[in-house]
């Protein structure tokens, strides 16, 4: 890897700059408008061909945008992926070489679960989810993993607070060491994590606005998403990006709210899905 780029940095990415040196970025964590974010996939994929960038489409819960891409992401490196809430809390984002891997393992993950509304499917557990993911070719990633203030978002927020076992890190590929959503502070934690346990290391923005596309990228030396996952599984994925700013924080904000304006009450009992483990007692504390 080149000096000029360690694995974690925390600077505006120069996308010309990263491709001079022979890096593919991919922004690595995107949502369309088919779970909670603005835009439509093909407007995400002809502004990531103009910045110079891949995207990883990770919408919450649903492939329905990734389903219609064939047709127009030959230009751009797009990543078919996915973010799995889990009733636990965390997030999982998870990674595939191909759409129907990622078809035929949503299939699987629908076949347990009854839908409330399509990104607010209710949560299956971690360990359902990784132990189904098993059987499929993918990466498995720790989203933002000391996750939201006061929520349990992040894996490992979970282990430190008893909800999950410490062993289940032992299932999980790489950390996301960058998400533009969080905070610094809560970055630099996971960037420490990966310091101290070698895991590898992903980043991505999180967005849910065109602004927000790219300001967190995934290098890889890597022309092909076989090659681009392959490197990120290996360690040789270097990230760079900033959190976003309180603007771009607060529109993202509004977005999400309008998305779950008309399913409020599906919302509320996803949410308690989701923290009901909180108030149970667990065997591994």
């Amino acid at each position: 890897m080149h000096p000029e780029y360690p694995s974690v940095q925390f600077k505006e990415p120069k996308i010309d700059e990263i491709r001079q040196y022979g890096f593919c970025p991919v922004d690595m964590h995107v949502h369309t408008r088919h779970s909670d974010g603005a835009h439509a996939i093909e407007t995400l994929v002809t502004y990531a061909g103009k910045k110079g960038i891949g995207l990883a489409i990770t919408d919450h819960n649903s492939i329905r945008a990734l389903k219609g891409s064939r047709g127009f992401c030959r230009e751009v490196l797009v990543i078919p992926g996915i973010e799995l809430d889990t009733l636990e809390g965390p997030h999982i984002l998870l990674y595939f070489y191909n759409i129907d891997e990622l078809s035929d393992f949503f299939s699987r993950i629908r076949r347990e679960v009854t839908a409330v509304q399509e990104f607010l499917a209710p949560p299956l557990p971690v360990i359902r989810i990784l132990d189904i993911a098993e059987n499929y070719s993918c990466v498995r990633v720790a989203a933002h993993p000391f996750g939201y203030f006061g929520i349990n978002r992040g894996i490992l927020k979970c282990i430190g607070n008893g909800t999950l076992p410490r062993d289940i890190m032992e299932r999980i590929d790489a950390i996301e060491a960058i998400c533009g959503g969080m905070s610094r502070r809560v970055n630099s934690a996971a960037i420490e994590y990966a310091g101290i346990t070698g895991i590898p290391v992903t980043g991505g923005s999180d967005a849910h606005i065109i602004p927000a596309v790219g300001s967190v990228v995934t290098s890889v030396k890597a022309d092909s998403v076989e090659e681009f996952l392959d490197g990120v599984v290996q360690g040789r994925a270097s990230v760079t990006g900033l959190p976003a700013g309180p603007v771009h924080k607060g529109v993202t904000g509004a977005v999400i709210a309008w998305n779950y304006l008309p399913s409020t009450y599906n919302t509320l009992k996803v949410l308690y899905h989701h923290h009901r483990p909180a108030l149970t007692w667990h065997p591994w504390r």
